[in-house]
């Protein structure tokens, strides 16, 4: 029996030796440079105002006075998590495997060793997200990348909503909410479109209803009626309306919100449902704002609805529609809608309802403040899990992409850290491309995420690390 007992299990050690050198295999993430996809070792804690779960970096030598000042990402609060537990960064299990039957994509994570010319760096592996393809010449422009495609010509770089869900960015979320509610951050505004409110609104109608966690908009009064709302991004500690800015919890708190990146590329989510609906054409919709257009998504509601999904360009006219899709009332939704790469996206439980559509590169784009409005005509509609997002945006740190194009060789990539103020990457090495020879393998899920934890034995409460169950995920 033993002799049989010994066999299975060097035949198990066997195969998972096979599995782990040809296949699959666990990598760490010791640093934040693609945080908050992936974060590295950090300490965490929850917002003494909102209660938002903030997490940030050990980052170089700063030792615990790097944790005594953090910032929340939600509402912006200061506090300190210097006598948190220190946690261990995520683990990757990464497929490798995938690039001797495709070639590494764009927008996809990857995993390679460090071309860096630097002794204590080169070779060690790596993971970054892919932007530029063999071949090509990629520049950094107020944010975003572009690729060019003539000598005078530049296309931007735009990604599917599936990518989006995974650079975003949090700016506000509304399950996590200061004593005082979020009123603050939801004005009512009047409107004279049917649909949403005026992009300036004339007067100021009673505010929003918040109930609970729950952003409810009553326009069931009448077939006609219509209710129009807009996020503003108010800061609870100076008492003022700001622009929304490019920052990353993970790395501290910003010396000065006002000398940072305006951010102009957003994410709306939330859990979407009809209550009430008159019969006819009664509708829900939504609007972001990029500080230099605007877009639609309009939604058809309501129990004999036509159905109806449009995408639309403020004051330019429709994007793209698509019938047979209706807020049936009753029924919970997922409603995603984003503006990002100047491509809008819209889907409803997973799936895109309308075909992405893409707008053209805007320059001198304004800062935006208020990049969300929502709207409902002839109906009630309740929105839960209400989200605000931010795209990646890629700082100008560095040379390759940024001073200069880079020019990418027949088998060299071009990858960037979403953590784009803290991230080595083709931009500071001294050359800027990863050789396809590097590439180790592609990141397929978060397998091992940690929170922190107490536990209370013989009265004296003990802290330990324990998986966080919800950041374990399949990637992209």
């Amino acid at each position: 029996m033993l002799r049989v007992l010994l066999t299975v299990g060097t035949m198990f050690a066997g195969l998972f030796l096979v599995v782990r050198t040809l296949l699959v295999e666990p990598f760490g993430v010791p640093t934040g440079s693609m945080a908050p996809a992936l974060i590295g070792h950090h300490r965490e804690g929850p917002c003494p105002r909102c209660g938002y779960p903030t997490r940030v970096g050990r980052v170089g030598t700063g030792g615990d006075n790097q944790f005594l000042s953090v910032c929340c990402p939600n509402c912006e609060q200061h506090f300190s998590l210097a006598d948190s537990r220190d946690l261990s960064g995520d683990r990757l299990l990464v497929d490798k495997n995938v690039y001797a039957l495709r070639n590494p994509r764009r927008w996809e994570m990857v995993v390679f060793h460090c071309p860096d010319t630097d002794p204590n760096e080169f070779g060690k592996p790596y993971v970054k997200r892919l932007i530029g393809l063999p071949g090509e010449t990629i520049t950094l422009v107020d944010g975003d990348a572009y690729v060019k495609v003539a000598p005078d010509e530049r296309d931007l770089l735009r990604k599917g909503l599936a990518e989006v869900r995974e650079t975003t960015f949090p700016v506000f979320d509304m399950n996590y909410a200061p004593p005082a509610g979020w009123g603050v951050r939801w004005v009512s505004s009047g409107t004279s479109d049917p649909r949403l409110p005026a992009t300036e609104p004339a007067a100021a109608p009673p505010g929003p209803t918040i109930e609970g966690a729950a952003l409810v908009l009553d326009a069931s009064a009448a077939p006609q009626a219509q209710v129009g709302v807009s996020y503003r991004h108010f800061n609870l500690d100076v008492r003022r309306e700001e622009p929304v800015r490019v920052w990353n919890a993970y790395d501290g708190p910003p010396r000065g919100f006002g000398g940072l990146p305006a951010a102009r590329d957003f994410v709306f989510s939330c859990d979407i449902e009809v209550t009430a609906a008159h019969e006819g054409e009664a509708s829900f919709a939504c609007r972001l704002m990029d500080g230099a257009d605007a877009v639609e998504a309009e939604l058809t509601a309501g129990p004999r609805a036509t159905g109806r999904a449009l995408l639309s360009r403020f004051g330019h006219g429709g994007l793209g529609a698509t019938g047979g899709v209706a807020l049936v009332p009753g029924k919970r939704y997922k409603l995603e809608f984003a503006f990002v790469d100047r491509r809008a996206s819209l889907a409803l439980d997973g799936k895109p309802v309308v075909p992405a559509a893409d707008l053209p590169p805007a320059t001198g784009r304004k800062d935006v403040s208020r990049p969300l409005q929502l709207g409902a005509r002839g109906c009630r509609v309740v929105l839960r899990n209400v989200k605000l997002g931010r795209d990646i945006h890629y700082t100008h740190y560095g040379e390759h992409g940024t001073r200069r194009a880079a020019e990418l060789g027949p088998r060299e990539y071009y990858v960037l850290g979403d953590n784009s103020g803290n991230s080595q990457d083709s931009r500071k090495w001294p050359h800027p491309a990863v050789p396809v020879g590097a590439f180790i393998g592609k990141p397929i899920l978060v397998h091992q995420p940690l929170r922190s934890a107490r536990v209370t034995v013989n009265g004296r409460e003990r802290a330990f690390q324990t998986l966080d169950w919800s950041r374990i995920r399949w990637l992209h």
